[in-house]
C-alpha cells in the first residue's frame, strides 16, 4: 500500500496497530505469554508505522511475530493435520479492496508474508493481458513461492514439542473413537443373526468429552491485525494453522477473505475486522464481512458487533443445525477522518471463554494488552475503547 499523502498530512499521525491472538480458552498460567505475544507483535509493527511505513507493513510485521511465537496457533507452534503435518492459512486486505492470500502451505515460516508477496504482484500486469491471482493454495502456492525465490523450511521445522505432544494426544482418542465405531458397525452387520447378548449400555466403553484443564490452552484458530498509518490508510491480515487433525488441504477462514478478514469503506469512513473460531462456519455466514456491514450501518459500532455475532452467526441457520460446538471472536476497528475529534475506536465481541488482544500506538510507551474473559460462555462478551490520534511533529 503507497502511503497517501492528503491535505491532514501535517496535522494528525493515525498510526495504530491492534492484535488479536485467537479466540477460545487461554489458560490462566499461559495468560502472560498470551499477553506478551500481542505486545511484541504490537511492537514489531509500531517500529514501521512511526517511521513511515504502510499499515500493509504494519500488518505483516506483526502477524510474523504472532507466527514466529510458538503459543500462538499460527506458523511455528500450529496444530497438526491428521498426519502430523502443518499446513497454514494467511490473507492480508488493503482498505483499496486489493488482497492476498495463500492457503495449506507447508513449507514456509511465515506464511504471511508469502500473502504479502502475492498481495504485491497483484498489482503488477502479466503478459497475455491474464489476471494475477490473489489467493494460491498447496502445490501451486509453492511453485509460486519457488518462482519468486520465496525462502522454504522443512515442515518439521514448524512443529514444536507442546504441538506433537498434543497431536499424540488427539491421535490416541481419535483411534479409540475409530475402533468403537468399526465394532458398532460390526454388530450392525451381524444383527440379523443369532449372538450373544450384547452387553448393556451402560457396560460400553465411552469416551467423555474432553474437559480442558486450568493449565491447556484451547486456542485452536486463527491470529490477526488491524493497522492504521499515519495518513489514515487501512490494513488487515489473518493468519491460522488451523483446527487440529484436520484432513490435508483443508482451507481456514485465514485464508478467505470475507470470512476471516474484511475492510469496507463508506465515505470517509473505514471498518475492519479479523475473526477467529469454528472456521467452517464462519465460512457459511461470511462474518468478516457481515460484522464490517453491521457497524458501518450503525451509530452505535459495539451494538451492531453484538448484532453480527449473535444474529449473523449464532442466530444463522448452519449454526442453529450444526452438531458441532459454534465459536467465534472479533475484533474490529473504525476510523472516521471526517471526525473532528480524530478517534479510532477499538471494539471486539466474542462468544468463546477467551479471546486476547492488545494495541498500540507512536505516543505509547507500551502496549496495552486485553484479557477478555466471558463468564457467560456462550453468551456474547463485548468491549472495546476510542483511541486519539496523535499530531504528527513538524518536518
Amino acid at each position: 500500500m503507497e502511503p497517501q499523502l492528503g491535505p491532514k498530512a501535517t496535522e494528525e499521525d493515525w498510526s495504530a496497530v491492534f492484535v488479536h491472538a485467537g479466540a477460545g480458552y487461554h489458560s490462566v498460567p499461559n495468560e502472560p505469554a498470551h499477553r506478551e505475544a500481542c505486545a511484541s507483535a504490537c511492537r514489531a509493527a509500531i517500529v514501521f508505522l512511526k517511521n513511515g511505513g504502510s499499515a500493509t507493513d504494519g500488518v505483516e510485521m506483526a502477524l510474523k511475530s504472532l507466527e514466529d511465537n510458538e503459543i500462538t496457533n499460527s506458523g511455528y507452534g500450529s496444530n497438526l493435520a491428521l498426519d502430523g503435518t502443518v499446513e497454514c492459512d494467511a490473507s492480508i486486505m488493503e482498505d483499496s479492496g486489493r488482497s492476498g492470500a495463500v492457503g495449506a502451505v507447508w513449507a514456509f515460516k511465515n506464511p504471511s508474508a508469502l500473502a504479502r508477496l502475492v498481495l504485491d504482484n497483484a498489482r503488477k500486469p502479466l503478459s497475455l493481458k491474464r489476471v494475477p491471482p490473489v489467493l494460491l493454495v498447496g502445490h501451486g502456492a509453492l511453485a509460486y513461492a519457488k518462482e519468486h525465490l520465496f525462502p522454504e523450511v522443512d515442515n518439521k521445522a514448524l512443529v514444536t514439542r507442546h504441538a506433537h505432544a498434543r497431536w499424540n494426544k488427539w491421535r490416541k482418542e481419535l483411534d479409540i473413537v475409530e475402533q468403537q465405531e468399526r465394532a458398532t458397525n460390526k454388530r450392525q452387520r451381524v444383527s440379523r443373526q443369532p449372538s450373544p447378548a450384547v452387553k448393556p449400555a451402560s457396560e460400553k466403553a465411552t469416551v467423555k468429552a474432553p474437559i480442558h484443564a486450568d493449565n491447556e490452552d484451547l486456542v485452536t484458530d486463527t491470529v490477526g491485525c488491524i493497522c492504521v498509518d499515519r495518513w489514515g490508510n487501512v490494513a488487515a491480515g489473518s493468519s491460522s494453522g488451523g483446527i487440529g487433525m484436520k484432513h490435508r488441504g483443508r482451507i481456514g477462514p485465514a485464508a478467505l477473505i470475507g470470512v476471516g478478514t474484511w475492510i469496507a469503506r463508506e465515505g470517509q469512513s473505514v471498518v475492519a475486522a479479523t475473526c477467529s473460531g469454528t472456521g467452517e462456519q464462519m465460512a457459511h455466514t461470511l462474518i468478516a464481512s457481515k460484522a464490517v456491514n453491521r457497524i458501518i450501518a450503525m451509530e452505535d459500532e459495539i451494538e451492531g458487533l453484538k448484532n453480527s455475532i449473535e444474529e449473523d452467526f449464532m442466530g444463522s441457520r448452519i449454526v442453529k443445525e450444526s452438531i458441532m460446538s459454534s465459536a467465534v471472536g472479533i475484533m474490529a476497528v473504525r476510523i472516521d477522518k471526517d471526525s473532528s475529534k480524530g478517534r479510532i475506536k477499538f471494539f471486539y465481541g466474542h462468544t468463546t471463554d477467551s479471546m486476547v488482544m492488545a494495541h498500540m500506538t507512536p505516543s505509547m510507551k507500551d502496549p496495552e494488552t486485553v484479557m477478555s474473559r466471558n463468564r457467560n460462555n456462550p453468551e456474547t462478551c463485548l468491549g472495546g475503547k476510542s483511541i486519539q490520534a496523535s499530531k504528527l511533529a513538524a518536518e
